[in-house]
C-alpha cells in the first residue's frame, strides 16, 4: 500500500464489526486481528460514541456501554487495527438520547404536533437536528474523539435525523417561521404549499449538517480526516428523499462516501447494486472512494442479525458493486459470531479484488447514455405514489438498458449541461418535475444533435411540482396533448391481484409500423400487451407507431375476445422520427416504462431496449451478443492505455432475495469494441487466458468461451 496518498486513494478493502453494548465483556480482538490478516483488509469503522459509547468520555451525557466497566475499548480495538497497518474511522450514531438527557435538556429533542417527545426505543428518543444537540452534543464528541484517538476519519450511521418527520420543537417552529415567513405544516399534505417548502427547507437542513460535520472533522483531524456520512445507497428512492438528503448538493466534500447498501429487492435484483456504485461515482467522481456496508447477515424475509446470509447472495451483491468502482467491506453485528460461516461470506471477493485491484481503481466509465434522474421529482411527483410514480418508469428503462447490455451512465439532470457532450442520447422516464433551465439544457442537448428518449408527463410540472402553463419539449418535437397536468398512474400492483374480472386495464398496443426497428422480433404479431396508463397526444411532425387497442373482457374466457369496432383507436402509444437536429426522439405516450418496472414484462422490455438502440442509431461503444442474462460495463484506464471490460454473469439468480445458491455458466460472447487502434493484448482475468482479436479498422473483435460467475476482460493497446 502506498503510504504516501490519503487513506482514501490507497484503503480499498473494508470491513466493519459493529460492537453491541456485551463486546467490551466478550469479544476476542485477536479473532478480528486474524479476519484482517486473512481478507488482507486495509481499513475499518469502530464504534466510538453516540447512541452508545465505547471509552470512558469527558461528557457527562454520553450514554456507555453496559459492559464497558472502566475501560477503553475503543482505544484497544483501534490500537490493535493501527498495528495491522490499518486506516481507523470512528464511528457515531447520532440521531437518538436516552431518557436522562431528555430530563435535563428537554429542548434537544423532536416534538409531535401535541409536543410530546418522538420515542425511538425503550428510554431512547429522537433528537432535532436544529438543536443543540447537534451544535453542541455532537460537535464536541467529534472533537474529543479526534483530539484523544487521531482516527483517520469519522463516521456516523443516523447523522441526519429522523429525516421526513415533521418536528414541532419550539427550536423548529421558530426556525421554520424566521427562515420561510410561514408556520410549519399541520401534516404530509402535498396540497399544502407549506409542506412543500418545508420539504425543500428540511433538506437544506441535511446539506448544512454534512457540510459542517466535514468542517468539524478536517478542523480538528486535518484536510483529510474525512467526515462520511452513512448514505442511502439510492439518492432518488422514497427512503433517501424521506430522509431529505440531496446527494448532489454534497459533491464537494466527497473524497469518501459510506453508503448502506445491506439487500437486493426481487424487482431490482443485483443491478441495484451496480447502479448504486454508478450513481455515486457520477456525483462524487471517478476518483470517490465509495464504500459499503455489505451485510453478512441474513436480511430477508426479516433481519436475522446473527444469522449468516447465503453465502452467494452476500458474493453477487459485493460483486455487483465492485463492478461499479464499489470498494469491498463486508458488515458483521457483533464482535462475537456464533454461526462462523459468516466468515466465508465476502471471503473470496476481497480475493479476487486484491487480484484485480490494479484494473478497479483510476479509470472512468466508457458510456454515451446518460439515463437522467432527478432528486426533486421524487418529492413533488412521486409524492406519496412514489414507486409507481417515479421509481417503476426508472426500473423500466434500467432493465432494458440491461436487456440490451447497453452501457449507461446515470445522471442527475443538473449534471446534463457539463456531460452533454460526451453523450449521444439522453432518457428521461417520466421526469414530469424540472426547473425552467433544466428543460432548457434538455432542449439545448436535443439543439446539439443528441438524442432523446422521453415519457409521460416528462417536463410537464414547474420546480415545485405544479402544472406548466405551456410544454417546452411538445413544442420542440410537434406534440399536442389533452391533459394538462399529469394523470394519476395506475396502482403498483400486479393486476392479476385486482380481480380477474376486473378488465380496465387488459388493453394492448396495435403495431402500425412493424418495420420499424422497435419491433425488432415482434414480427409475428400485430398486438403487444400493455394494461397501463395513456397520455392523449397527436403530433405533426413525429409518427405514431402504435395505437392503444381499447380494454374489453377477461372472464369468463369466451367474452375475451376484442370486440368489432374496437381493434384500434386514434390514441397513439409510441411516437418516432428525427429531431430536426441530427438526433432521433422516441416519446412513450404510453407508460411503457412504468409497467415494464412494475410487471417485469419480457415484451415490454424488449420494446424499451429497441427504442434505446434506435435513437443510438449504432454508436454504441461496444456490443456483446450470445446467451445469458449479462450485466456489463466498460472503464478506460488512460495512462495504462487500455480497456477494462466487465461483465457479471446474472443467469438463474432471479430469485428470491437470500437464496442465491449457484451459478449457470454461460457463452460464448461475441464482444465488438469500438477502438481506433488494434488491440496489443487481450487477457480474461477470471478464466486465466488471453484470447486472439480482430480489427477491421474502428472495432476489436474477440470472444469470451464461457462466463460463470463474471469475466473481468483487460484490453491493452
Amino acid at each position: 500500500m502506498n503510504n504516501t496518498l490519503p487513506w482514501y486513494r490507497r484503503a480499498h478493502r473494508w470491513m466493519q464489526c459493529n460492537l453491541s453494548e456485551l463486546d467490551p465483556r466478550d469479544c476476542d480482538i485477536e479473532q478480528w486481528r486474524q479476519y484482517w490478516r486473512d481478507n488482507q483488509i486495509q481499513g475499518t469503522i469502530i464504534n466510538a460514541a453516540g447512541t452508545i459509547g465505547y471509552y470512558p468520555t469527558s461528557n457527562p451525557y454520553q450514554y456507555l456501554a453496559k459492559s464497558l466497566d472502566g475501560k477503553d475499548f475503543f482505544k484497544a480495538f483501534s490500537d490493535a487495527a493501527r498495528e495491522e497497518g490499518l486506516v481507523i474511522i470512528a464511528r457515531m450514531d447520532s440521531n437518538q438520547a436516552t431518557g436522562e438527557l431528555l430530563r435535563d435538556k428537554p429542548e434537544w429533542f423532536s416534538r409531535d404536533i401535541d409536543g410530546n417527545p418522538i420515542k425511538a426505543a425503550d428510554n431512547r428518543y429522537f433528537t432535532c437536528v436544529n438543536t443543540g444537540y447537534y451544535t453542541q452534543q455532537l460537535a464536541g464528541m467529534i472533537r474529543e474523539i479526534i483530539q484523544r484517538y487521531h482516527p483517520d476519519g469519522m463516521a456516523d450511521n443516523s447523522w441526519a435525523g429522523q429525516g421526513g418527520l415533521i418536528c414541532y420543537c419550539d427550536t423548529c417552529r421558530r426556525k421554520f417561521r424566521a427562515d420561510t415567513g410561514m408556520e410549519l405544516p399541520v401534516k404530509v399534505d402535498f396540497s399544502d404549499h407549506a409542506y412543500r417548502v418545508w420539504l425543500d427547507w428540511n433538506r437544506r437542513r441535511r446539506t448544512e449538517l454534512y457540510h459542517w460535520f466535514n468542517s468539524l472533522s478536517k478542523q480538528y483531524g486535518g484536510e483529510d480526516c474525512v467526515y462520511l456520512a452513512m448514505l442511502h445507497p439510492d439518492a432518488y428512492n422514497k427512503s433517501a428523499v424521506d430522509m431529505a438528503m440531496d446527494y448532489t448538493e454534497y459533491a464537494a466534500d466527497g473524497k469518501a462516501v459510506m453508503i448502506d447498501g445491506q439487500i437486493r429487492m426481487s424487482a431490482t435484483g443485483f443491478d441495484a447494486n451496480t447502479l448504486q456504485g454508478l450513481s455515486m461515482h457520477e456525483i462524487f467522481g471517478d476518483d470517490a472512494l465509495v464504500i459499503e456496508s455489505v451485510a453478512t447477515y441474513h436480511m430477508v424475509p426479516s433481519f436475522m442479525r446473527k444469522a449468516a446470509n447465503v453465502k452467494g447472495e452476500t458474493d453477487s451483491w459485493m460483486r455487483a458493486g465492485m463492478v461499479a468502482g464499489i470498494s469491498p467491506s463486508c458488515h458483521f453485528i457483533g464482535g462475537v459470531q456464533e454461526d462462523r460461516r459468516a466468515f466465508r461470506n465476502g471471503a473470496d471477493m476481497y480475493r479476487w479484488h486484491i487480484s484485480n485491484e490494479q484494473y478497479l481503481y483510476d479509470r472512468h466509465p466508457v458510456a454515451n447514455v446518460a439515463l437522467i434522474r432527478n432528486f426533486k421529482n421524487t418529492y413533488y411527483y412521486g409524492m406519496d405514489q412514489c414507486q409507481s410514480r417515479t421509481i417503476a418508469p426508472m426500473e423500466g428503462m434500467i432493465s432494458a438498458l440491461k436487456r440490451g447490455r447497453i452501457p449507461f451512465r446515470p445522471l442527475d439532470i443538473r449534471q446534463l449541461k457539463g456531460a452533454g457532450s460526451s453523450l449521444k442520447a439522453i432518457i428521461l422516464p417520466d421526469i414530469a418535475v424540472m426547473t425552467d433551465e433544466q428543460l432548457d439544457d434538455v432542449i439545448q442537448f436535443v439543439k446539439g444533435g443528441g438524442s432523446i428518449v422521453y415519457s409521460g408527463a416528462t417536463g410537464m410540472l414547474d420546480a415545485w411540482g405544479y402544472p406548466r402553463k405551456h410544454f417546452p419539449l411538445d413544442e420542440l418535437f410537434g406534440l399536442e396533448r389533452q391533459e394538462r397536468a399529469p394523470i394519476e398512474a395506475s396502482p403498483s400492483v400486479n393486476p392479476i391481484y385486482a380481480g380477474v374480472a376486473n378488465y380496465a386495464h387488459h388493453t394492448y398496443l396495435r403495431i402500425h409500423a412493424p418495420e420499424h426497428p422497435i419491433f425488432r422480433g415482434f414480427e409475428d404479431t400485430q398486438i403487444i400487451e400493455f394494461g397501463g396508463d395513456l397520455y392523449h397526444v397527436s403530433s405533426s411532425r413525429l409518427k405514431s407507431l402504435a395505437t392503444l387497442v381499447p380494454p374489453f373482457p377477461v372472464y369468463p374466457p369466451e367474452t375475451a375476445f376484442i370486440p368489432d369496432g374496437k381493434h384500434d383507436s386514434d390514441d397513439g402509444c409510441i411516437f418516432a422520427g428525427d429531431t430536426g437536429y441530427g438526433g432521433r426522439v422516441v416519446y412513450l405516450a404510453a407508460d411503457i416504462d412504468r409497467r415494464s418496472g412494475l410487471t417485469c414484462s419480457v415484451d415490454q422490455g424488449n420494446l424499451l431496449k429497441n427504442a434505446i438502440r434506435w435513437v443510438l442509431n449504432g454508436q454504441e461503444p461496444f456490443t456483446v451478443e450470445g446467451p445469458g442474462e449479462l450485466s456489463c460495463v466498460l472503464y478506460r484506464q488512460e495512462a495504462q492505455r487500455r480497456f477494462v471490460l466487465q461483465l457479471l454473469n446474472h443467469s438463474g439468480l432471479g430469485k428470491w432475495p437470500g437464496s442465491v445458491e449457484e451459478y449457470y455458466t454461460v457463452g460464448p460472447e461475441a464482444v465488438a469494441l469500438r477502438s481506433s487502434v488494434p488491440a496489443r493484448r487481450i487477457e480474461l482475468r477470471n478464466l486465466g487466458i488471453e484470447v486472439p482479436s480482430v480489427f477491421d479498422g474502428n472495432t476489436i473483435r474477440f470472444e469470451i468461451p464461457s462466463i460463470y460467475d463474471q469475466e473481468l476482460v483487460v484490453i491493452e493497446e
